[in-house]
């Protein structure tokens, strides 16, 4: 990390280059399913970790992001269960999924990251649009950058 946890680039405030942890307490995967292609199910995994890797030109960031499977939460117990079995996510064989960026095109504080997600053993290409959302320093002195992406 730099001297500073910001900088400025074309006007627009960004995270310094760097790498920035992903912070698990403070972090959600979300996901919206089609209960027999009717009502809509939400869910999101609560154990995600990983790191960006803020480079001096944002093109040339990355990102990688591991989500244990078996932190599904859906709000149904019995749901969350047959999600994490062989008909779904078969957490036995494949405890967890990653997404691993490998391209940039930013604007602003808003980004497209392309990058191929791997889930249950399958690897698929996916695109991410991303927003910064800021910087905050935490009562305990550590740099945050907040984003979303969906």
């Amino acid at each position: 990390m730099s001297d500073t946890a910001v900088r400025t680039l074309d006007d627009v405030e960004l995270p310094a280059p760097g790498v920035w942890e992903i912070d698990p307490g403070h972090t959600e995967v979300g996901f919206i399913g089609r209960h027999f292609g009717l009502t809509k199910v939400r869910g999101r995994f609560t154990g995600v970790s990983g790191f960006a890797v803020i480079a001096d030109d944002p093109a040339d960031s990355s990102l990688t992001v591991t989500i244990d499977m078996a932190s599904v939460n859906s709000g149904d117990q019995a749901r969350d269960d047959h999600l994490r079995s062989e008909d779904f996510f078969d957490v036995g064989n494949h405890p967890t999924a990653s997404f691993v960026a490998r391209g940039v095109d930013r604007s602003g504080s808003s980004a497209v990251l392309v990058g191929d997600l791997e889930l249950v053993g399958m690897s698929r290409p996916v695109t991410l649009d991303v927003d910064y959302l800021g910087y905050a320093a935490d009562p305990w002195g550590n740099d945050r950058a907040s984003f979303s992406a969906s």
